[in-house]
């Protein structure tokens, strides 16, 4: 009996993992917990100043805006669509002792549409920063750069990237045109 309860809990266990890992990236947002080595390197990339606002569109546990708001005292913002990953990330944020500075949104990333961004962070599949970026030129002033993880932006040049070219970053100065998208 103790032997089924077991087996029936690690099965559910399985399927909630594969639901929080798999079926993401199938809508174009996977969830790969990232090493704090990387983290450090993300938000150091990004150039962020103290009191800058800070999207992340597909924030999973928000670790990426637990580390803005400690080391520059920026204020973050994370559209994540997995309740889940949204309860976790709120519990990871109060822990860190940053929810005065970080909140999470449960919201799918698609319906981004704030005009406050100083920089936006994405780790998204190229099929979803295709489907998203255009929408959302419309909503970022000139000043905002957009740093990608893994996944460069289709049809633009990157302004700077990081040794190891896993990390782009792409600044609107120049107003809201850049290549193809307008």
């Amino acid at each position: 009996m103790i032997a089924t309860v077991l087996s029936v809990l690690a099965i559910g266990f399985l399927l909630l993992l594969a639901g929080m890992v798999i079926l993401p990236a199938c809508f174009g947002s996977p969830w790969h917990p990232l090493k704090p080595e990387t983290i450090q390197e993300i938000v150091e990339f990004a150039e962020i100043q103290p009191g800058e606002k800070i999207y992340d569109l597909g924030s999973g546990d928000g670790q990426v805006l637990i580390a803005a708001a400690r080391k520059y005292k920026a204020v973050g913002v994370g559209l994540e669509i997995d309740p889940f990953k949204v309860w976790i990330s709120r519990k990871l944020i109060r822990l860190a002792g940053v929810a005065d500075r970080v909140t999470i949104l449960r919201k799918n990333f698609f319906d981004f549409g704030s005009r406050d961004a100083d920089v936006i962070y994405l780790y998204l599949t190229h099929q979803a920063l295709d489907r998203l970026f255009p929408k959302i030129l419309k909503y970022l002033k000139p000043s905002t750069r957009i740093v990608s993880y893994r996944f460069c932006l289709r049809n633009m040049q990157p302004c700077k990237t990081n040794r190891k070219q896993n990390l782009f970053m792409y600044r609107l100065d120049k107003g809201r045109e850049i290549n193809n998208y307008s």
